[in-house]
This record gives structure tokens, C-alpha cells and sequence, in this order.
């Protein structure tokens, strides 16, 4: 049994009732420290009001919405990158009141020696790792795109976002030449709407355009306008709009970028296609993603040989059980968000 086997390593995974008696996203790591004393870090978790008693630290691995970072953001005990404090801030108009911290960094934060190492699915997003008293290395990823920076391990907490070894949607390559051919096609004679998350897609794909050589302007809403202009160096001219008012007209230009639940919104005078590796849009899609595919995991979990795997997402769905039951027939011993039963 898993519980078991991580008390022998001095380590204790639990998950948090909230206050309506839910259960709180996420998971919990509590362990000693070197100095033998009982800490516990939350992993991309909402945070815990002082009535409840906050973590020794919420570790934010990087600041989409469904890693928690907004509500973590404001606790003097979370940290992240200094890149992920300021997309949070950005997307979420608060002040990030934590530490922040450099990628590939090495601190001394509530006694505890921790590592960050990047993992390229975002600005910003990192890993954290960090040694209990018995010398117990554990590492949590969060969202990973590329894995070759991640230090071998005994305990690996990671996503499992396309972790169904029996789906074919959790197989992929990127499509750059799809992107090619549809500019190549339609510049000069339609105008193309992407449909792209405003914090991480929305930046890649601006990358894209601008390798394989548009240089004409790219529209898109005012925080996707904020957040690539912070963290995309030479995106070019970018020309910030509201969907609803500029995106049927004729002054348009010639590639916007738009959540993809706005496409709705974009005249019928656009081509409309989706960034995603899920069949969930009306919308021709292309492949990209900032995930690894289960390929991917597999070569990240052979590379950082852990002894215990958990994976963990917040969407519904099972993949992440998926993905632990496909570890264990792989001779991994490994457990899912949804198996964890110790609830504080």
C-alpha cells in the first residue's frame, strides 16, 4: 500500500477539506525537515484561511487558473517564479505577496534547502525539488512540456493531463507545418482567428508566426495583448482589441488570436481554428500543446526514477487514474490524485 510505503520514506501525502466540507484541490506534502521539524508544502492547492492553519508553503508551479495561483497569490507563504508572480499579476490585477523565486534557483525558504527546474510548458513554470530528513528527494512538476532538466528522484508528484495510454488524442507532435500551410493559404485572402488560452498558447503561437515569418500585425484581447508583450521577446507589432466590438469589421487584422470560447464572437469573415490536442471544438484544430503526450511521461517517469509516482489534474475526467494504473502494469508503484484517502 502506498501509504505505507511513503511513511517508511518520512513522508505523509493528504488532501484538505474546505470550509462547505469539500475537499480542497489538489494535494499536500508533509515530511521533516533537516532540522527534524514537521513541515508541510501545498502543491498548486487554493489557499487556507487562518482559522484552518496555512501550510508552511503553497508551491505554485505556474499561473494557469487551474493550478490555483490566484488564490494562492495573495499568502505570504507561496512561492514561484519571478515570471509566475508576474503573469499572476497580470491576469488577476493583485499583488503577488510571496517569495519569488529565479528557474533553475537553489534557496533556503522555512528551513528547507529547495531547487526549481524548468519544465518549458509556460513563462515561468517550473519544479520543485527538495530532500526530507532521510534524504528522501522529492520532486513536483506540475505541467511539463520538456522534461530533460528534471533531476532523478525518489517521489514524483506530475500532471497526467494526456496520460491515457488507450486514447489516441494523448499522442502528438506539435504541427508547425499545419500553422505554415494555413497562413500561406489564407493571407491576402481570408482572415484567420486562432483559438488559443490567453496565458501560454497565445504566447507560443506568436512565437510560431514569427519563425516561420508573418511580420503583419496579430490581434488579440487586452490580457493576452499584456502577457505577450511581457514575455515574448520581438512579437512584433501586437494590436490589442475587444472581441465583441472590432472582430466583425472589415479593419480587422489579418491573424487575431482569441480564448477559444470567443470564437463565437468572430464575424463570419474569418477562418476559425483551435490550438488543442482535445476533439472538444467545433473548429478545425491543430496539434499544439504545451503538455507532454504519453510518450512524453513515459520518458520523463524512466528518467527520473522514482520510487513512488503520484499524478494529479484538476479537469475531470480519469486520465491521471489512467496514467497511474498504466505506470503500475509498467512495474512503477504509482497512485492518482483520486486514490489518495488520507483527508485532513
Amino acid at each position: 500500500m502506498y501509504t505505507s510505503k511513503l511513511a517508511d520514506m518520512g513522508i505523509f501525502i493528504h488532501r484538505n477539506r474546505n470550509l462547505r466540507g469539500g475537499i480542497k484541490p489538489h494535494l499536500s506534502v508533509r515530511f521533516r525537515s533537516d532540522e527534524g521539524k514537521i513541515k508541510t508544502f501545498a502543491v498548486d492547492t487554493s489557499r487556507t484561511t487562518s482559522k484552518e492553519g496555512e501550510p508552511d508553503l503553497y508551491l505554485i508551479t505556474h499561473a494557469h487558473s487551474d493550478h490555483f495561483g490566484k488564490s494562492a497569490m495573495i499568502s505570504q507563504n507561496s512561492v514561484c517564479t519571478e515570471e509566475t508572480a508576474r503573469a499572476l499579476e497580470i491576469r488577476y490585477k493583485r499583488e503577488f505577496l510571496g517569495k519569488k523565486v529565479g528557474i533553475n534557483d537553489s534557496f533556503l525558504i522555512k528551513g528547507v534547502n529547495v531547487k526549481t527546474c524548468p519544465v518549458y510548458h509556460t513563462a515561468g513554470s517550473n519544479a520543485f525539488f527538495w530532500e526530507n530528513e532521510n534524504g528522501v528527494r522529492i520532486l513536483v512538476t506540475g505541467d511539463v512540456k520538456e522534461a530533460s532538466d528534471l533531476p532523478k528522484c525518489d517521489v514524483l508528484i506530475t500532471e497526467a493531463n494526456y496520460g491515457d495510454p488507450n486514447e489516441p488524442s494523448c499522442y502528438f507532435n506539435d504541427d508547425l507545418e499545419n500553422i505554415k500551410r494555413i497562413i500561406y493559404e489564407n493571407i491576402g485572402y481570408n482572415k484567420i482567428a486562432f483559438g488559443a488560452y490567453d496565458f501560454g498558447k497565445s504566447q507560443k503561437v506568436v512565437e510560431i508566426l514569427r519563425y516561420i515569418g508573418y511580420k503583419g500585425p496579430i490581434a488579440m484581447n487586452k490580457i493576452t495583448y499584456a502577457l505577450t508583450s511581457e514575455f515574448v521577446e520581438n512579437a512584433g507589432d501586437l494590436v490589442p482589441i475587444n472581441v465583441k466590438e472590432r472582430m466583425s469589421t472589415k479593419k480587422a487584422a489579418d491573424i487575431s488570436i482569441v480564448p477559444p470560447n470567443k470564437l463565437t464572437a468572430v464575424g463570419s469573415n474569418f477562418k476559425k481554428y483551435v490550438l488543442t490536442c482535445r476533439d472538444i471544438y467545433p473548429y478545425p484544430s491543430i496539434r499544439i500543446s504545451d503538455h507532454l503526450d504519453v510518450r512524453g511521461l513515459d520518458e520523463m517517469v524512466k528518467k527520473c526514477s522514482p520510487e513512488v509516482t503520484i499524478t494529479y489534474h484538476p479537469n475531470t475526467g480519469d486520465r491521471p487514474e489512467k496514467y497511474a494504473q498504466h505506470l503500475r502494469t509498467k512495474g512503477y508503484d504509482a497512485f492518482s490524485l483520486s486514490e489518495i484517502k488520507n483527508i485532513l
